[in-house]
């Protein structure tokens, strides 16, 4: 049968962790959750096409044209708590003009899945990594059986009420899991904001974390390692097949384990490739074995979660960074030709005006190339998401979803700040840290294209123009 896989435009919302200049700006990333699922209906036979109206904000008429000449016999899309009411505004009108089942995959549905399913514009959802949910699902609906009660399908029962199918968590999903289908996409489109080298694409070598934030939604995940040789197979497809000279891996935590993250870095450097990589990672994993072993193999940029110097809010938000190692590790990174990148968090627990500048002041005094300043929330799935439903008696995301409220900010009961000040503290943060004169000159000095210059170009301007006024309920 024919599926058609659309990735829709979806932008800023004001619930979001980040500034809206962030959101809009990080960059234009290729779907990678749909790229799998393409390659799994592919593999089980279907034609697939993927439509991604995000990258180059393709209007809705001109899907609706590459849709009619496909004829779609089902359409699918990735659905996120945050961009849920824009995704199925689409796949409603979708839905209408096509007549053809509409399925949902992506954290929504696995976070809630019934109240996922109770939208009319949904048909059907896949759950877990769609592995054995998909195919069943698609051989379903394109035989004109009941797909209720397949495993990791959610569907509706004879009486009209949602069957969520099994799910069996304890499978590696890598050990089934295609390569993403990247086939079906214009790789030379995408890019990062830090990003300097075309093809550029994102990949994923495990799911879930094994360490406990409380602000993290990947953390209760379950922790799943695709093996170092499909992954080394996946980078030289990459190269290869698609002409991708530039890598980030999203692993929440490239070297959790840390012996296998050398034996990943030791393998991409035996394959020769013309190659450069960035990842995720945390402070106290480093060391000058795993620099030595990342700068050798192509590593450029690591992603590093310092939060906060406060060692109070470390310990309520179960991060515990040892800020007397910081510096060190920076400076050990830059010495090795890895650009650092310091994630920092604002309106954590406990925070006061005070603590937050202490903050701002910390991320601009350590040898970072970069940093990223965003609001504290409680992230669907995360701990402080669970410990505000049982403080507060309701969950927000879940009244979003259903369409039962209009979810602007999310409620704040650990900070001692309001929202409104958090997000002027979070603009105060990204001027003071990227417009100092100093900074300015260093970042000239690491342009190496001009589609990089132009791009941070336009960002910097956004941001200056981004500054804002907000009403009483913390609103642009």
């Amino acid at each position: 049968m024919r599926l058609a896989c659309i990735y829709v435009p979806f932008g800023h919302m004001p619930f979001q962790e980040n500034l809206r200049v962030v959101d809009e700006d990080f960059g234009r990333l290729p779907p990678l959750s749909l790229l799998y699922a393409a390659a799994i209906a592919e593999n089980a036979g279907h034609e697939v096409l993927l439509i991604d109206a995000n990258v180059s904000r393709m209007p809705y008429e001109e899907v609706v044209a590459q849709l009619e000449q496909f004829k779609p016999q089902a359409m699918a899309f990735t659905l996120s708590t945050y961009a849920f009411t824009s995704t199925v505004e689409w796949m409603g009108r979708l839905k209408n003009h096509f007549r053809v089942p509409t399925i949902a995959g992506g954290i929504n549905p696995r976070l809630y899945p019934v109240e996922t399913i109770a939208n009319p514009a949904i048909d059907y959802c896949v759950l877990h990594f769609a592995t054995r949910g998909l195919p069943a699902l698609l051989d379903a609906i394109e035989h004109g059986r009941d797909p209720a009660g397949l495993p990791e399908v959610v569907a509706p029962g004879p009486d009209g009420n949602p069957i969520t199918g099994s799910v069996d968590e304890t499978l590696n999903p890598y050990d089934f899991l295609p390569f993403p289908a990247r086939h079906l996409v214009d790789n030379s489109k995408y890019h990062s904001f830090i990003s300097q080298r075309r093809n550029f694409t994102v990949a994923v070598t495990s799911t879930g974390c094994p360490f406990n934030c409380t602000f993290c939604a990947i953390a209760p995940l379950p922790l799943f390692q695709n093996p170092v040789d499909r992954v080394l197979a996946e980078v030289a497809e990459c190269v290869a097949r698609y002409d991708i000279h530039e890598i980030d891996f999203f692993d929440a935590d490239f070297f959790a384990n840390r012996k296998r993250g050398i034996d990943l870095c030791n393998g991409i450097r035996g394959l020769g490739l013309d190659l450069e990589w960035s990842c995720r990672t945390r402070v106290d994993i480093i060391n000058e074995e795993v620099l030595d072993a990342a700068a050798a193999s192509g590593c450029r940029q690591m992603y590093l979660g310092i939060e906060t110097p406060d060692p109070k809010a470390q310990e309520l938000m179960r991060k515990r960074v040892h800020v007397d190692r910081v510096r060190g590790v920076l400076e050990m990174m830059k010495k090795k030709g890895i650009r650092p990148l310091g994630f920092f968090m604002l309106g954590v627990p406990g925070e006061t005006v005070l603590s937050a500048t202490q903050t701002i002041r910390y991320a601009m005094d350590l040898p970072l190339d970069y940093a990223q300043f965003s609001r504290m929330i409680p992230k669907p799935g995360s701990g402080i998401h669970r410990e505000l439903v049982k403080v507060i008696g309701d969950d927000p995301w879940k009244r979003h979803i259903l369409g039962e409220t209009r979810l602007d900010r999310l409620p704040n009961i650990w900070s001692r700040i309001d929202e409104k000040t958090v997000e002027l503290l979070t603009k105060l943060a990204y001027i003071s840290f990227y417009y100092r004169p100093g900074y300015i000159i260093r970042a000239l000095a690491r342009i190496r294209s001009a589609d990089e210059l132009s791009r941070s170009a336009k960002t910097a301007i956004r941001m200056i123009l981004d500054l804002g006024h907000f009403d009483e309920n913390g609103r642009k």
